[in-house]
């Protein structure tokens, strides 16, 4: 059996489920991260006890399909619950791309009042691209051009839309990009607030910072001592004035290796590159 498409915005895309005249698509259904499986048990159980609450929204395609922009995990339970006459609330508003359908969708979940502002920052940043992409749109429209990249102040465009300032997203998004684990979560849990979450993010890269500076210069010292101790243990190459010589210092373990050469240069250029090499040098006359 083929399965069931629908026409939007010049492109065709699969139906996921339909119910009750609403008809979802994996575009928009996947757009937001995954519902942890505790949570999703908890509201189905609330939807089960008391119903659904809050409508599921949707937009009216110019072919007249209801296409679901808001509630699509709360469908999918009310299609599990076998649940009929769904509150469902019309959104008028002029999509012209999938794109806005989505920039509608997180700028809808950032204005939900139980939402804190960490929670409001993850979500919006988590479509730093959908928002960068519309922001774009919108100079372009207004006039200034196609030269807008430049122009397009990412932080502020994701403080507008999660409602909060500037600054704080851009701690937001210093403690996230962090990636101290431990930090990231206390914040966005509510136990730490932004700021002290960046300022904990800063001592600790300060501190390991000066950690990795110190190690450094225990390292370069550790290896210039090395380094000074390999060039006072190298000794001053014997030159011998015959081979029966140069024999007798081996015997002796006073050298280790009886180089014999004709070429001073190409010997001198040899032994600097051997700065420990003990030996003695007999020079070959012709």
């Amino acid at each position: 059996m083929t399965p069931k498409t629908i026409q939007l915005f010049d492109n065709e895309y699969y139906i996921i489920y339909q119910h009750e005249n609403l008809t979802t698509i994996w575009e928009l259904q996947d757009y937001f991260p995954i519902m942890e499986e505790d949570v999703y048990k908890q509201l189905k159980n609330d939807i089960k006890k008391n119903g659904l609450n809050d409508p599921i929204l949707y937009y009216t395609t110019e072919e007249g399909i209801n296409l679901v922009i808001d509630g699509n995990r709360r469908l999918k339970i009310c299609m599990e619950l076998e649940l009929t006459n769904i509150p469902t609330k019309k959104i008028k508003e002029n999509f012209g791309s999938l794109e806005d359908i989505r920039f509608w969708m997180v700028k809808n979940q950032c204005q939900r009042r139980n939402l804190t502002i960490a929670e409001k920052l993850r979500l919006a940043c988590l479509h730093e691209e959908t928002i960068v992409k519309k922001a774009k749109e919108n100079l372009s429209r207004g006039g200034r051009g196609e030269n807008v990249v430049d122009n397009v102040d990412t932080i502020l465009e994701i403080a507008k839309l999660a409602g909060v300032g500037r600054t704080t997203t851009a701690r937001f998004k210093a403690v996230m990009k962090s990636g101290l684990t431990v930090i990231m979560q206390q914040m966005l849990k509510g136990n730490l607030s932004i700021a002290s979450a960046d300022l904990h993010v800063r001592k600790y890269l300060k501190k390991n910072a000066s950690i990795e500076v110190k190690t450094d210069v225990k390292m370069e010292t550790k290896t210039r001592k090395e380094s000074e101790q390999i060039q006072s243990e190298a000794k001053k190459p014997q030159y011998v004035k015959d081979i029966y010589e140069g024999k007798h210092l081996l015997k002796e373990n006073k050298v280790e290796y009886l180089i014999m050469a004709k070429d001073q240069d190409k010997l001198n250029d040899f032994i600097s590159q051997q700065p420990s090499l003990n030996c003695a040098i007999f020079i070959m006359e012709d």
